[in-house]
């Protein structure tokens, strides 16, 4: 599953949630801190996790 990384508008804080791409659709994220719904998602990098062949 994906993580995304938001942002707190009200208290400024910046947090990660590992979510399905069903819950990430329904754009129901609150912050941890101050419980707020204003919340900005963050552009962020990605890894890649692949198998090497021996």
């Amino acid at each position: 599953m994906p993580t995304y990384e938001y942002l707190c508008e009200a208290c400024k804080k910046e947090f990660s949630l590992i979510q399905s791409f069903s819950e990430h659709e329904k754009g129901k994220v609150t912050c941890p801190k101050c419980k707020s719904k204003k919340v900005k998602q963050l552009i962020s990098l990605f890894t890649a996790k692949t198998s090497r062949k021996s």
